[in-house]
C-alpha cells in the first residue's frame, strides 16, 4: 500500500508517518519506483502499536524509540524488554512517592504499601500468564511485554478509578 493509504487504514497522517520513519520508530518501506514507496500491513501494525505507546500509554517519543531499540535488538531478552517498557511508563519510584505524600503531609499512605505490594504481586503473575501465551515467538512475546505493560498500565487505572468511583458511592452516597 502507498503512504495514503496507510495513513487512511491508520488515522496517523502521512507526515506522521514519514516522521515515525526518520525516527527510526517505523522502518521504512519498499521502494517500488522513483518517488514511491509501498508499506504492508507490519508497518500498520507498528503503527498501531506506536500510537499505543505515545496515545493511551503517554509515553514520550524519546522513550518510545528505546522500547522500540529493544524490541528490535536481535540479543533481547523478553525479560530485558519488560524492562525497558517498565523504565519507559515509570514516572516515579516508590521511594519518590512515598517522599512526596510525606511532604504533602500524607505520609500514612505507606500503611498502604503491604497490601499494594501484594494485590501488585497477583498481577504481576497473572500478567506473566498471559504472556506466555504467545508461546516460544520472540517477536510475539516481546510485543505482549510492551503491550503488557503501558496497556495494562492505562488499564488499571481506568479499572481502580472505577472502583474508587464505586467505592465513593458505597462510603460516602452520591450527595454533593
Amino acid at each position: 500500500m502507498r503512504i495514503n493509504e496507510l495513513a487512511e487504514q491508520s488515522g496517523v497522517p502521512a507526515a506522521t508517518i514519514k516522521y515515525y520513519v526518520r525516527e527510526g520508530l517505523l522502518p521504512g518501506g519498499d521502494r517500488a519506483g522513483y518517488n514511491q514507496v509501498s508499506y504492508d500491513a507490519s508497518h500498520l501494525h507498528r503503527i498501531r502499536l506506536l500510537r499505543a505507546m505515545i496515545g493511551i500509554g503517554g509515553i514520550p517519543v524519546a522513550l518510545v524509540k528505546r522500547v522500540v531499540a529493544a524490541v528490535e535488538d536481535p540479543d533481547r531478552t523478553v525479560h530485558s524488554t519488560l524492562g525497558e517498557a517498565q523504565r519507559a511508563v515509570a514516572a516515579s519510584s516508590i521511594e519518590e512517592v512515598l517522599a512526596t505524600a510525606g511532604t504533602l503531609g500524607h505520609g500514612d499512605i505507606a500503611d498502604l504499601l503491604d497490601a499494594y505490594r501484594e494485590s501488585a504481586a497477583q498481577l504481576a503473575e497473572l500478567e506473566l500468564k498471559w504472556l506466555e501465551r504467545a508461546g516460544d515467538d520472540l517477536d510475539a512475546l516481546t510485543e505482549r511485554a510492551v503491550i503488557g505493560t503501558v496497556l495494562g498500565d492505562a488499564l488499571l487505572a481506568a479499572v481502580r478509578r472505577d472502583a474508587q468511583k464505586q467505592a465513593s458511592r458505597a462510603h460516602f452516597g452520591t450527595g454533593s
